[in-house]
């Protein structure tokens, strides 16, 4: 078995070496980030300190049934007014010296250090913004799912809105918790949770239900199980009946991620939970530079991002899933 404390220097350049790139022992697949980064949810912005937004919160109560010559009342009804998420700033480098480069090259060059190197810090800046995500903020990160999808919703100020005063700020929220077999409430909770986030019927409902895979799996057991399903419409079949893309409540998908909550499912829509990030600053690197003081080269990578809601009332979670 190799050394594991070898160092960078002596694992990147060796006699011999099976594979062309450094095997990932570390990394998740940071399967939230990627599914926001490729939906309507994943959106660019340019300039300012904070991502602003108009609501409109109330309805015109002067609307009435009258009579022919019955005078309106003109009070002017406020009902719009703004929300506003402050943007966070991620960061990270990393360091290559003359000697590594020096070493990093001809026949006794594995892989190339400098690339890996870049890799690995990408990835890490993946895997802290999922998790950011996912989690909730303690300090100079950005607000989570946690934060706004929130398992006390009548708690807390998001996106500057007090939501134990205004109750059309706060998400969903209801309990999974089991009467007596595992998971045996999970659908319910789905079903009224889906009925809660969705504007109307067939309007504004759950995209998608996001939670651990232990729920995951806990919600595939309650199916009804199937060997092969052919699609008769192009011939298609879909291994063991439901597929990880396939599978879903209602018209949304059910999926995981490893950074979820444990015992949390949210029930989520690519319309009003949002990943905003500064035009140009997402993932961005830096040329790199050396200091005077040293024979090293550092690149630095940052990226500017918030996640928000403009419409928390559509979102919901389910809590103490057992």
């Amino acid at each position: 078995m190799a050394n594991p404390n070898v160092g960078q220097r002596e694992a990147a350049a060796w006699e011999a070496y099976v594979g062309t790139d450094p095997a990932d022992v570390i990394h998740d697949e940071y399967s939230q980030l990627e599914r926001i980064e490729r939906s309507k949810a994943f959106r660019g912005f340019t300039g300012g300190k904070a991502y602003i937004g108009a609501i409109q919160y109330k309805l015109n109560t002067s609307v009435k049934a009258i009579t022919d010559t019955e005078t309106l009342d003109t009070t002017r009804v406020d009902v719009f007014d703004e929300f506003e998420y402050e943007g966070k700033q991620y960061a990270g480098d990393y360091v290559i010296s003359t000697k590594e480069e020096a070493e990093n090259r001809g026949t006794a060059k594995k892989f190339d250090l400098d690339a890996g190197k870049a890799d690995n810090l990408l990835q890490s800046m993946r895997q802290r913004i999922n998790a950011d995500i996912l989690g909730a903020q303690s300090g100079n990160e950005i607000l989570g799912v946690q934060d706004i999808v929130s398992a006390t919703p009548t708690t807390g100020t998001i996106g500057a809105i007090d939501r134990s005063t205004y109750t059309f700020w706060r998400n969903q929220q209801t309990s999974g918790a089991k009467t007596s077999a595992d998971f045996d409430n999970l659908r319910s909770s789905m079903r009224s949770t889906h009925s809660a986030c969705s504007k109307g019927m067939g309007v504004m409902e759950p995209e998608y239900y996001l939670s651990t895979s232990t729920v995951v799996n806990g919600f595939e057991s309650l199916l009804i199980a199937n060997e092969q399903v052919i699609d008769k419409t192009d011939s298609k079949q879909v291994d063991g009946g439901i597929d990880h893309d396939a599978m879903r409540f209602k018209k949304a998908k059910v999926v995981w991620d490893r950074a979820t909550l444990a015992g949390t499912m949210y029930a989520l829509n690519n319309k009003n939970l949002i990943l905003a990030y500064q035009s140009g600053k997402w993932m961005k690197a830096y040329g790199k530079v050396r200091p005077g003081n040293q024979l090293v080269d550092i690149l630095a990578v940052e990226t500017q991002c918030a996640l928000i809601s403009d419409n928390p009332r559509h979102l919901g979670v389910i809590t103490a899933i057992t």
